[in-house]
């Protein structure tokens, strides 16, 4: 996810920023368009000690926490490799490629959380994804918003819920993915554990 960045600085740094921008949405989008796959635990992951795969929580440094809920979704390590994906959460369908995962932005000081959004959906569509639809929300004190996607090549359905905490200029988003077809039943899920979020 980019945000907003003023910097009376050189270009240099501008390009700088903005390759590191394009280089991150490349591979968080890579994630979503690519099949569904198992990453071995590493610390701080899944299976370490610090989080139970059996209640599938997740404690964030960030200062917020998530569980699995009602959904009887598993959690597990992100991908390997992958550097922004904090965790997930998978359908226990072997053949069901639902998926829920949790990433952190970093907010420049002064960002709105306004300002956060709006630019997010301006990106989409040079990524193939038409936003469907979007809306802010208020969830035990937290502002989040909701963005519907669908990725035009792949026929994937996508939420995003986003949380914004301007105090501590971070970003939660919790992405929910699946096939159009089945994505009304997984959102159902999506939704248990979405609900169980608090900073």
């Amino acid at each position: 996810m980019t945000h907003s960045i003023r910097f009376a600085g050189t270009t240099t740094i501008v390009a700088a920023v903005a390759a590191a921008t394009a280089a991150a949405l490349i591979h968080f989008f890579a994630f979503f368009l690519a099949p569904a796959a198992e990453a071995s635990p590493h610390p701080a992951a899944a299976s370490s000690r610090m989080i139970s795969p059996r209640l599938g929580f997740y404690r964030s440094p960030d200062g917020f926490k998530i569980h699995a809920g009602d959904s009887g979704w598993l959690q597990t390590a992100p991908p390997r490799g992958n550097q922004t994906i904090l965790t997930v959460y998978r359908s226990p369908q072997t053949d069901s490629k639902a998926s829920l995962t949790v990433r952190v932005d970093r907010l420049t000081k002064g960002s709105t959380a306004d300002r956060y959004i709006s630019r997010w959906i301006k990106e989409y569509p040079r990524f193939g994804f038409d936003v469907l639809g979007s809306q802010p929300f208020s969830q035990a004190g937290s502002r989040g918003h909701v963005i519907d996607l669908m990725n035009r090549d792949s026929k994937m359905q996508l939420r995003q819920v986003v949380f914004v905490n301007e105090g501590r200029r971070r970003a939660a988003i919790l992405t929910c993915r699946d096939n159009a077809t089945d994505f009304s039943a997984t959102l159902k899920s999506c939704n248990s554990i979405v609900k169980t979020f608090q900073w």
